[in-house]
């Protein structure tokens, strides 16, 4: 479950970066003349920019992994983990 957290922020913070990207001013001239297409094109633009590198620096200026799942499996904390917690007879493998 952290792992797909971690890729739910990932996913979180490539969508803002692509929306930083949008050239607002050119949108709107867009919406005003009621030109659909192009306002649609101006999304995509920027939509289908790799953010890749620029998330990957802006972790790695603030002190986080390139790459948090890579990092996290490296670290060995979910064996960790999972070796210090007793194994709970009859438990259930998740929500039910």
């Amino acid at each position: 479950p952290i792992e797909s957290l971690m890729l739910s922020a990932v996913e979180v913070q490539r969508a803002y970066a692509q929306a930083l990207l949008v050239d607002r001013k050119a949108l709107e001239g867009f919406q005003d003349s009621n030109d659909a297409l192009m306002a649609t094109q101006t999304l995509k633009a920027a939509y289908r920019t790799d953010v890749e590198p620029i998330l990957a620096m802006a972790r790695l200026k603030t002190g986080g992994a390139i790459d948090p799942v890579a990092a996290y499996r490296a670290a060995g904390y979910r064996a960790k983990v999972a070796a210090e917690r007793p194994a709970v007879a009859g438990g259930s493998g998740g929500i039910v």
